[in-house]
C-alpha cells in the first residue's frame, strides 16, 4: 500500500460557515416575506368579501330605488300631472312677482341713475333661483352718462349683479344725439343690507 502525505494545513477549507449563514439569513427574510405577503392575502381578501356584499346590497337599492322612481315618474307623465305642475309654477312666478318690492327696486335705481340718463323701460323676469333678471333700457346724452349708470350698476350697489349691455342706439331728437342701451341685470333685493 502506498502512504500518502496529506498535510491539511497547507490548504485550508474554505469559509463554508459564512456562504451557509447568509443563505440561511435569506431563506428566513424570504419566509418572513411570505408570511407577511400571506397575510396581507387573507386579509385583503376578507376585505373584498366585506365589499363585494356591501356593493351587492348597494346595486339592490339602487334598481329598488330606480324603480320607485320610475314609477313617480309614470305618475308625474300623466296629463293631469303635468297641467297640475304647470299651474303650481305659473302660481309660484305670481307669488314671487307679487313680492317683488317695486318701491324697493325704484329707489335702488334711483340712487344709481345721474341726472342725464333717464330709464325708458323695466321689465322683470323673475327666475327660479331667486334672481330676479332685469331688463333695463335707458337714454343718455351720451355715452359717458350711460357709461357711468352701468358702472354704477355694476360697482356701487350688492344687489345688482351680471350688468349686460345688449343693444346700443344713437337716436337723433330734436336736434340733440341721444343714445340708448338696452341691458340685463340680475337683481337680488334680499343682499340689501339697509
Amino acid at each position: 500500500m502506498a502512504e500518502f502525505d496529506l498535510n491539511l494545513s497547507t490548504r485550508p477549507f474554505p469559509a463554508y460557515r459564512l456562504v451557509n449563514l447568509a443563505l440561511a439569513s435569506v431563506f428566513i427574510a424570504l419566509i418572513v416575506i411570505s408570511a407577511w405577503q400571506a397575510y396581507g392575502f387573507v386579509q385583503f381578501s376578507s376585505m373584498t368579501r366585506a365589499i363585494r356584499k356591501t356593493d351587492e346590497e348597494a346595486r339592490v337599492e339602487s334598481e329598488a330605488l330606480g324603480r320607485h322612481l320610475a314609477e313617480l315618474e309614470s305618475r308625474l307623465d300623466r296629463p293631469e300631472a303635468a297641467a297640475k305642475l304647470t299651474e303650481i309654477g305659473f302660481i309660484n312666478r305670481l307669488i314671487a312677482r307679487k313680492e317683488l318690492s317695486w318701491t324697493r327696486l325704484f329707489a335702488n335705481l334711483e340712487e344709481l341713475v345721474p341726472n342725464t340718463v333717464h330709464l325708458v323701460s323695466l321689465t322683470p323676469d323673475v327666475g327660479t333661483n331667486g334672481a330676479i333678471a332685469l331688463n333695463i333700457i335707458v337714454r343718455g346724452r351720451s355715452i359717458a352718462d350711460v357709461s357711468q349708470f352701468i358702472e354704477a350698476l355694476e360697482r356701487s350697489s350688492p344687489v345688482f349683479e351680471k350688468v349686460a349691455v345688449s343693444i346700443e342706439q344713437k337716436s337723433d331728437l330734436g336736434g340733440t344725439t341721444d343714445i340708448e342701451l338696452s341691458l340685463t341685470a340680475n337683481y337680488y333685493p334680499q343682499k340689501e343690507t339697509r
